[in-house]
């Protein structure tokens, strides 16, 4: 039986902060307590013991091995050790992810997008069956075929992911405000969300199937799913720590979907942490000539992955706006809940998908919209498949 003990770690998940060793075995927590004994140690004096992030809203460039395998090593140098795949509905994608999940060091998710290229509804419970783990579809679907998609997620028992889309407002690039004006860019207006969502609200308590709503940038909208029993949030990290003033001069690096919003829109997010359940790098690949295009153009997207707790970790925890366990709740654990994964906690019988991290080291990324010094260091990730991955 491998097993692997590491020692001497701070160990910290949703529920409480403590020190102790800790032993896996066969990809599982086994044991937590005070000075264990074995073959195989690693200590990590100094180091934070953390579940590993779990990223729902991920999409590589091309869905090969070789691009899965770029994701998979910034994934590593990120804390990340389960991503959820932009949604697709072709089976022989799904046969390729599973296949590849077997040499992976990360654990890769498959969405189910339910509609076929004619816009029917397609072999829903086949895709589910090949490894689709929830409905991925955006809020301008007809009424009915709303109605029939939540009515397969409650005979499936799969939850729902539903990003707001109109066919006329979402191909604008800003935010409506006074800066979009004047840069005569294309604006959606502030209250976007909260329509399109309202029915999906009412479609999710109706039907009792877990729903979360992607890509929150409304601080309104939170209030509709803290007062519904069945809806979760998502917030990508840098809605919360970035504002329109970024894309003045058509920076196309800081072009995002949902759009950047107000400053005041910032604030009033970060004043309703309490309220966000999930967050998310909102990563994406794409090639560099994709972004070197005017602002319309221009491909959404931010490129992240490799540096994510780290600057979730400088922008949230250091400056004061949440403790580190609600971080792992955030980034870990209510994920890990909504996809019922064995994961996001540090308890015997759990998935061992870790990351020891230093939160003292810094550095400072090369990267287009994030230069400042970030703290928080991901040294090894521990996963199910690699009892120990040392990040260099």
């Amino acid at each position: 039986m491998e097993c692997l003990i590491v020692k001497n770690a701070v160990l910290c998940d949703g529920e409480m902060e403590r020190k102790a060793d800790i032993k896996i075995c066969n990809g599982k927590i086994e044991k937590i307590a005070q000075r264990l004994e074995g073959e195989n140690v690693f200590d990590a004096l100094g180091l934070h013991l953390l579940p590993a992030l779990i990223d729902l809203n991920v999409a590589p460039q091309e869905y090969n091995q070789k691009s899965l395998e770029k994701l998979q090593e910034k994934a590593l140098r990120g804390g990340v050790g389960t991503i959820f795949l932009s949604p697709h509905n072709d089976l022989s994608y799904y046969e390729f992810v599973k296949l590849y999940n077997q040499q992976s060091k990360i654990d890769f998710l498959c969405g189910i997008v339910p509609l076929d290229k004619e816009g029917k509804i397609g072999e829903i419970a086949k895709l589910k069956d090949a490894g689709g783990e929830g409905l991925a579809f955006v809020s301008s679907l007809s009424n009915n075929t709303l109605r029939c998609l939540y009515q397969y997620a409650q005979m499936l028992q799969i939850p729902c992911m539903c990003l707001a889309w109109d066919n006329e407002l979402s191909n604008a690039v800003a935010t409506q405000s006074e800066l979009a004006y004047k840069m005569g860019l294309s604006q959606i207006p502030s209250y976007f969300q909260e329509v399109e969502f309202a029915k999906i609200n009412k479609l999710a308590s109706y039907f009792k199937v877990p729903t979360l709503l992607r890509l929150i940038n409304e601080a309104n909208v939170l209030d509709d799913v803290k007062n519904s029993a069945f809806l979760q949030s998502e917030v990508s990290i840098h809605h919360l720590i970035l504002d329109e003033k970024i894309i003045e001069g058509y920076n196309t690096w800081a072009k995002l979907f949902p759009p950047l919003g107000i400053t005041q829109t910032k604030e009033q997010l970060q004043k309703n942490l309490n309220k966000i359940d999930m967050l998310t790098s909102l990563h994406q690949e794409f090639p560099k000539h994709q972004k070197e295009q005017t602002f319309e153009d221009a491909v959404c997207g931010v490129n992240c992955l490799e540096f994510y707790f780290s600057l979730l970790y400088t922008t949230l925890v250091k400056s004061g706006l949440l403790s580190l366990k609600e971080l792992v709740c955030k980034t870990s654990l209510t994920q890990a809940e909504f996809l019922h994964l064995k994961q996001g906690k540090i308890k015997e019988g759990y998935d061992a998908n870790l990351i020891l991290v230093d939160l003292k080291e810094h550095f400072s990324p090369n990267h287009s919209l994030y230069t400042q010094e970030l703290y928080g260091k991901v040294k090894a990730m521990i996963t199910p498949k690699d009892l120990l991955i040392e990040i260099k």
